[in-house]
């Protein structure tokens, strides 16, 4: 496992060598867990509604090129390099899906990186062990910068599935955000999804408070 850990980048790429809670980072990327290999990079985990959600990628596909460099001929530790970039800037990758190779583009958004560190998530919900995603991305929404928009938590560098139980807070390394895109047109619109209040309980804090969800959380499409 521990060998496994060393190789996971995060990517939106979240792309870099698996942070530790607490630290922080700024970068242009897809929204992607990968691991590095001599044949390119695998595809671990896509963060929702982030650019690699929106073109399609998957866990387990394989990126065997990035703008026209095939990843099989740079070494392991630098093909990060190629997925991360200026926020805005045009990507196309080649991918492997299972023997079937195809192209696909996007543009990277601004990622911004934090940790959300297990005394955080006690004094809130007075536990450590035996959260659920819902109240980890609830706790984890209040610590998002102005201008972006939470796109998931990653736990051993993994996004967190929303149907996720039993989860340690000890576990939680990352808070995963991208930079807001406005949309001024019409081709711009922003996608809103609705919340089901009666599938989502009400949280409660460690003080017994409950915590009242209001509203459309809101999905914007990268462009």
């Amino acid at each position: 496992m521990k060998k496994v850990l060393k190789s996971l980048f995060l990517a939106a790429a979240l792309t870099a060598t698996v942070t530790i809670a607490g630290e922080s980072e700024n970068f242009g990327g897809l929204g992607i867990s990968i691991w590095t290999s001599k044949s390119g990079i695998k595809i671990a985990g896509v963060l929702p509604n982030s650019p690699a959600s929106d073109i399609g990628l998957q866990q387990g596909d394989l990126i065997v090129s990035a703008n026209g460099t095939e990843l099989a001929t740079v070494e392991p530790g630098n093909q990060v390099s190629l997925i991360r970039g200026e926020i805005g800037s045009s990507i196309n990758l080649v991918v492997d899906r299972n023997g079937d190779v195809f192209s696909v583009s996007t543009k990277r958004m601004g990622i911004s990186v934090q940790g959300l560190n297990a005394q955080e998530i006690s004094d809130w919900y007075g536990k450590t062990q035996g959260l659920t995603a819902e109240e980890i991305k609830y706790l984890a929404d209040k610590k998002v910068a102005e201008g972006y928009q939470l796109l998931g938590v990653m736990q051993y560098g993994m996004p967190i599935a929303n149907s996720a139980e039993n989860l340690n807070a000890n576990a939680i390394q990352q808070v995963s955000m991208k930079k807001v895109v406005v949309a001024e047109t019409e081709e711009q619109s922003v996608q809103q999804l609705p919340i089901n209040n009666s599938e989502n309980p009400l949280l409660v804090n460690a003080k017994g408070a409950r915590v009242k969800k209001e509203g459309n959380y809101r999905a914007f499409r990268a462009r």
